[in-house]
C-alpha cells in the first residue's frame, strides 16, 4: 500500500511539472523577430560613399560623410536632405528630363561630387565627378551608361579612359576637353582625350557631357572659390 502511494505521488508530480506553463522562459522565435534590425546603406548610397571615400564603413551613417545640395536649371542652389539627394540621383539615371541634379559635398574636405548626364550612342550616359571646389581640379571620375555597345562604347567605364580627365582643372567658360581622333595636335580648346577604340560617337558624347555638364555648376563653383 505504501509503495502504491509513493508511485501515485510520483506520477502526479511528473504530470504537474510537464503541464506547468513556461512563465519565465522567453519565446526565442519572437525574441529574435522583435530585435531591431541594423539597416545598412542601400546600393545607391554605397555607390556614392565609396566614390567619396573608399574607407567609409557601409554600416555607418551616410550623413556623417556627406552634406546635400541640389542645383536646378536656373542655377539656383538649395540645401536638401539625404533622401532628396538619393532621389535626385536616381532620377538622373532613369529620367529623360531632369529639373535639378544633386551635389554631394564631402564634409571636412574641399571636395564635392558633381553629377552630370548626357546622351550616348545607345542611350543615356552619366557620370560622378569628384572635384576640388577650391582649385576646380578633377580628382576622380566614373562614367556609367544605360545601353552602350558591349566591348566598344561600354569601355567608357574603364580606368584607361576615365583617368584622362583626372588632374585637369575645369574651365568654366569654355571646353575643358576635346576629342583627339588622331595623333596630330589640333587647334581646339581643352585637354586632348584619346577616344575609345571603335566608339567615336560614345567618346564624343562623353566628352561633351563632361564639358557642358560641369559648366552648369559655374555658379556653385565660383561661389565656393
Amino acid at each position: 500500500m505504501r509503495a502504491f502511494w509513493i508511485i501515485g505521488s510520483l506520477i502526479i508530480l511528473f504530470i504537474s511539472c510537464k503541464e506547468e506553463p513556461k512563465v519565465n522562459m522567453p519565446d526565442s522565435e519572437n525574441t529574435i523577430q522583435d530585435l531591431p534590425k541594423k539597416e545598412g546603406l542601400s546600393a545607391v548610397q554605397k555607390e556614392i560613399v565609396s566614390f567619396a571615400d573608399s574607407t567609409f564603413s557601409y554600416n555607418s551613417d551616410m550623413n556623417t560623410l556627406i552634406a546635400y545640395k541640389k542645383i536646378d536649371e536656373k542655377g539656383t542652389i538649395t540645401d536638401i536632405d539625404m533622401n532628396e539627394g538619393i532621389r535626385l540621383y536616381k532620377e538622373l539615371i532613369k529620367s529623360n528630363t531632369v529639373d535639378a541634379v544633386p551635389i554631394f559635398e564631402v564634409k571636412n574636405t574641399d571636395t564635392a561630387i558633381l553629377t552630370i548626364r548626357g546622351k550616348g550612342f545607345g542611350g543615356a550616359i552619366w557620370a560622378k565627378v569628384l572635384v576640388n571646389i577650391k582649385t576646380l581640379e578633377i580628382k576622380k571620375i566614373e562614367f556609367d551608361h544605360k545601353s552602350e555597345t558591349y566591348g566598344y562604347g561600354s569601355a567608357m567605364e574603364q580606368r584607361a579612359f576615365e583617368n584622362q580627365f583626372v588632374g585637369t582643372k575645369i574651365d568654366l567658360d569654355k571646353n575643358s576637353f576635346t576629342l583627339q581622333q588622331n595623333m596630330e595636335k589640333r587647334m581646339d580648346d581643352g585637354v586632348y582625350v584619346d577616344g575609345i577604340s571603335g566608339a567615336t560617337m560614345t567618346s564624343a558624347a562623353a566628352i561633351e557631357m563632361v564639358n557642358l555638364g560641369l559648366q552648369k555648376y559655374k555658379g556653385y563653383l565660383v561661389h565656393n572659390r
